[in-house]
């Protein structure tokens, strides 16, 4: 008695209950017992696709491995879709037996020209169906409505419109702490201990956050209400949004900007370090940014003409910073001095603007680099050129000062110093200190001290 093996396959179980897979063994079982088989094994790929690339039929897979005698489906299509199967199939030397397609002698090369030619078929059903979908997901994506085959987004419900309150709360932090600084490991943190997953992450019995998990919710335009197809920005949502365009183009800038990792752990800060765009290269007089060279980070021109130890720079610059709070003629020149009409100060200001001009460069490098989209790069650049014309403007008729609270003072300053946010610091560094930072000039680097490395005047100080 030949011993056949069953093989049943559906492409989506929407209940997740098997029951078509159920029906269809119910009916091959029928069939081996009329043909005279005995069934030796059932295999079932249940929920799983025959036409997709990245798509692996397990127990397809197993059912080749373990060379059956005879194969028994419910139609020729349940078990195979495309030709680079068949030929699979037919390697076998077996009989294929299906239910609602009759019997395929594959020991024959007629039989084979008959299977080749319903697989063609079959193909070409599976390419249009494909062609049609996609054709409906991009009208369905220019009209504004979701794409709800999928996962729902995190902070969004299982209609993929309504908003999760606590989870948009969690996406408005994690936006706006990227903008002070933070890095994404720091946001994911934060999420998991507020309790909140991903929805990816728990279809796949998974827990916790990646990075590329939490970049990929922040740099995504459907948090700005704009719908996608592609990767293509085609219109706009209507479901809410949860971020303001001008903080969302600006974690863009800052996520998709390749410079944030050129050396050194991947911090996502933007700016990155203390004295990047500030201090000065002693050689050409162009300002430095962070890198990385032979394991350390360093400060360099473009043109690299001094490695300066990012950690002696930063404190050398720190420490000057502090002391020049303390010169007497310092707090007298804060107090009397003119302040923005908002109350903040010019060189907050300035730092401000900075920090939109470091974006919007970053915005057009992420493009060059290819990971953003023409339309997220444009879209991003009028939201933050509309930004900092209103930040120019307030710059006008200020007096260059950091932000100061009178009352604690001084001590106040120095105290908070360590927990100041990073573009507060730069602010106060740029604002009080001039920071040259010299070549090696023929020394070895352990037989240089902080001052052949770093040169620090004061700015404006009193007689």
């Amino acid at each position: 008695m030949i011993r056949a093996d069953i093989y049943v396959r559906i492409s989506q179980d929407l209940t997740g209950e098997e029951e078509g897979v159920a029906r269809q063994e119910e009916s091959c079982r029928k069939l081996a017992a009329d043909l005279g088989m005995e069934v030796r094994h059932v295999w079932t790929d249940n929920d799983l696709s025959a036409t997709k690339k990245s798509v692996v039929r397990p127990d397809f897979e197993a059912m080749i491995a373990s060379k059956p005698e005879a194969i028994i489906c419910w139609h020729t299509d349940r078990l195979i879709r495309v030709t680079k199967d068949l030929e699979r199939v037919i390697e076998l030397g077996v009989n294929v037996h299906a239910v609602m397609a009759g019997h395929l002698d594959l020991s024959t090369p007629a039989g084979r020209a008959v299977a080749r030619t319903v697989t063609a078929w079959a193909t070409y059903e599976g390419e249009q169906k494909a062609e049609r979908q996609k054709l409906a997901n991009a009208q369905q994506a220019r009209a504004g409505r979701p794409y709800t085959a999928g996962i729902r987004p995190f902070g969004y419900g299982d209609d993929h419109m309504s908003i999760v309150t606590e989870e948009a709360a969690a996406i408005r932090d994690g936006a706006q702490k990227i903008l002070e600084g933070w890095s994404l490991s720091a946001v994911a943190r934060d999420w998991v201990e507020r309790g909140l997953q991903s929805p990816r992450s728990v279809a796949g019995g998974g827990k916790g956050w990646s990075l590329r998990g939490v970049k990929k919710v922040l740099t995504s335009p459907r948090y700005v209400g704009r719908s996608t197809y592609l990767g293509e920005v085609v219109g706009k949502a209507l479901w809410p949004p949860i971020l303001d365009p001008d903080v969302f183009y600006g974690v863009v800038a800052i996520l998709g900007n390749p410079e944030r990792f050129s050396g050194g752990k991947r911090t996502g800060r933007t700016p990155g370090t203390l004295l990047a765009g500030i201090a000065l290269c002693g050689v050409c007089g162009e300002t430095v940014n962070g890198r990385g060279y032979r394991g350390v980070l360093v400060y360099g021109c473009k043109a690299t003409h001094t490695r300066t130890p990012r950690l002696i720079a930063d404190d050398r610059a720190s420490n000057a910073t502090l002391a020049r709070f303390m010169f007497p003629d310092f707090l007298g020149q804060l107090l009397s001095a003119e302040q923005a009409e908002d109350g903040s100060s010019a060189a907050s200001k300035h730092a401000e603007a900075q920090v939109l001009r470091e974006r919007l460069d970053g915005l057009a490098t992420a493009f060059a680099e290819g990971a953003i989209s023409l339309s997220q790069m444009t879209a991003g650049s009028a939201a933050l050129r509309t930004k900092l014309e209103v930040v120019e403007a307030d710059l006008v008729g200020s007096a260059g000062l950091p932000p100061f609270d009178p009352v604690t003072g001084v001590a106040g300053l120095i105290k908070g110093w360590p927990d100041s946010p990073l573009p507060t610091r730069r602010a106060w560094v740029d604002f009080t200190l001039v920071v040259t930072l010299n070549p090696q000039r023929g020394k070895h680097v352990s037989s240089m001290t902080v001052d052949d490395h770093v040169t620090v005047e004061w700015r404006d100080v009193a007689e």
